[in-house]
């Protein structure tokens, strides 16, 4: 019983099942960053003409003149919730656990509203019109703060063994280029640099043997808990690439790819909180974790609808998008903790392989955009859609709580008014996700046993029962606002808003000097003047008839260069 005791500490490895929380699109959290683009659905890759183009498709910017400021922002509010099968195990006439034989009540996500912030600034210093320049900071599209109880009127929760909280920060400060080097082709590329913070809480079972008769009564007697945390920091790098081809001003395709993300914590402290049957509580040990983000691409394309004069009316897209989830989670992360508690070799190399099994994902999002001129301003008025297929539809049994992997669907509506190089942008997103029931006996989740060294096995090395069966449930609105601020238009120095050719004028005939015995040409509409003034009459014969020299003829001039008419660009206003 002592040996078993001293093992107490790790059971905080449950608390690393709940790494990573981190979120993204493609159903596992919820598309997409941008006001603008979330009122179309987050159709915009093919479109991308303001600043969030740094996210969705670097190669929008290369169009964007002038300076400009966007300040963006999410609030994101998400039910989450899970209804356990089945009834607590204990027994109600133990005082220890009068909840016996109750059945699992609901568990909810009490996090409450997340904000979800995006900064960028693009320029073309002024000088360029083929050249611009972007920095920016913002997160992936999710959830950062799901808590949910460790008890729920006075009984422990029933998804305390899955996760507690998981509260992580995760920021892209971006640099980005794009160039055109063809009136139809936009080329751009985003470099990012990835900074993750790890904040998570769970809890996990520490059975102390002997069985019923034993001090831990059944496989997941609660005053034999141990609640632990981890905290952890990681960087890792990532480029987005992308093109835009636009064969007619009205019609645009585009296609950006981020590349994979590889987030190694190797700095993590993990500390028991609290532990089975009023243990002591160890000192904290030093843990490393890593996981990775999948490929993430999009396509689109983009029909705009034109007046003569160039005044776009409004548009209409189609994006799809694909993440590889498969290969970035399909092994799951990895964690490694050195050392824990007392001296000993039980205690150290401690390796957990967390396994999610999710699949590829991928997303359709369809919107648009109508605009009309009032006195002051035009106002746009989007609307849009999106479905996001679920990373577990393959794996259902591994559905939990630590991610929103349920399938989505919504509708989205925004609007928006641009005035004098200033616009303002509100939308609004109801995200659907269709309920999922985890049946009895197709449940992956089990409790982690800290006395087996982070197995889900009791003290005999039965595999202890599954946690994650049940109904799961899920509803998301999201709201979003951007200001974004076109300096070159509120100082009254805008500049160009297409990379067309500035006209080249024809250089001036050459000058050429009289001869000597002829008269200077600027003498000749003097006399052409005297002669305007002089009253005209008809010479008489004899005057008409008296020989006498010609005036000598002007000069003649060369001719002129032929001016060809200048080409206008399929992109000029």
């Amino acid at each position: 019983m002592t040996t078993r005791r001293t093992t107490l500490p790790i059971c905080l490895a449950l608390a690393l099942l709940s790494a990573p929380r981190v979120a993204h699109a493609g159903g596992f959290e919820i598309p997409d960053n941008g006001t603008e683009a979330l009122g179309r659905g987050g159709a915009f890759v093919a479109k991308a003409d303001d600043p969030t183009a740094i996210d969705y498709n670097p190669a929008g910017l290369a169009e964007q003149r002038g300076t400009r400021v966007l300040l963006d922002g999410h609030v994101i509010n998400s039910s989450y919730s899970f209804k356990r099968y089945g009834a607590y195990p204990d027994s109600p006439s133990n005082p220890a656990t009068p909840w016996g034989g109750f059945a699992f009540p609901s568990v909810k996500d009490t996090g409450g509203p997340f904000f979800a912030p995006f900064l960028a600034v693009t320029t073309d210093f002024g000088m360029f019109d083929w050249l611009t320049v972007a920095l920016g900071v913002f997160g992936p599209s999710g959830v950062g703060n799901r808590t949910y109880p460790a008890g729920i009127d006075t009984v422990p929760a029933p998804s305390r063994y899955d996760v507690v909280q998981p509260t992580s920060t995760i920021i892209l400060p971006t640099l980005s280029l794009a160039v055109k080097p063809l009136d139809w082709l936009d080329v751009g590329v985003s470099l990012h640099l990835v900074d993750a913070i790890f904040d998570l809480s769970s809890t996990s079972f520490v059975d102390l043997g002997d069985g019923p008769t034993g001090p831990c009564k059944n496989y997941e007697y609660q005053p034999c808990d141990s609640l632990s945390s981890l905290h952890a920091t990681a960087t890792g790098f990532a480029a987005t690439p992308g093109i835009l081809l636009k064969p007619t001003r009205a019609l645009s395709f585009g296609v950006s790819a981020r590349t994979p993300i590889t987030l190694n914590a190797n700095n993590g402290v993990v500390t028991v909180l609290s532990t089975p049957l009023g243990q002591p509580i160890p000192p904290p040990g030093n843990a490393t974790l890593s996981t990775s983000l999948p490929w993430y691409w999009r396509f689109g394309g983009r029909y705009a609808f034109l007046e003569g004069n160039g005044f776009e009316v409004g548009d209409v897209e189609l994006d799809a998008t694909y993440e590889t989830w498969g290969s970035a989670q399909g092994i799951g992360p990895q964690i490694h903790i050195d050392h824990l508690g007392p001296s000993g070799p039980a205690f150290d190399d401690i390796n957990i392989t967390v396994a999610h099994h999710y699949n590829d994902t991928f997303s359709i999002r369809g919107g648009g955009a109508y605009n009309t001129r009032l006195p002051v301003g035009v106002l746009t008025v989007r609307a849009g859609f999106y479905y996001d297929k679920s990373a577990t539809a393959d794996n259902p049994g591994y559905t939990r709580l630590d991610f929103d992997t349920l399938d989505k669907i919504a509708g989205t509506i925004g609007v928006g008014f641009k005035w004098d190089g200033l616009s303002f942008n509100l939308s609004y997103a109801d995200v659907f996700e269709p309920g999922r029931s985890v049946a009895p006996g197709t449940g992956q989740i089990r409790p982690i046993d800290g006395a087996q060294h982070g197995a889900s096995v009791d003290s005999n090395g039965n595999q202890l029962p599954a946690v994650n069966e049940g109904q799961y449930a899920g509803h998301t609105d999201i709201f979003s606002f951007s200001v974004v601020a076109v300096f070159d238009e509120i100082l009254g120095t805008q500049r160009s808003k297409t990379w067309a050719p500035k006209p080249v004028a024809a250089p001036p005939p050459p000058k050429t000097e009289p001869k000597s015995d002829e008269p200077k040409k600027d003498d000749e509409p003097k006399k052409d003047e005297e002669s305007q003034a002089r009253p005209r009459t008809r010479p008489s014969k004899s005057t008409s008839s008296l020989p006498g020299p010609l005036p000598p003829a002007p000069a003649s001039l060369p001719p002129s260069p032929p001016r060809s008419p200048q080409k206008k660009s399929d992109w000029n206003d």
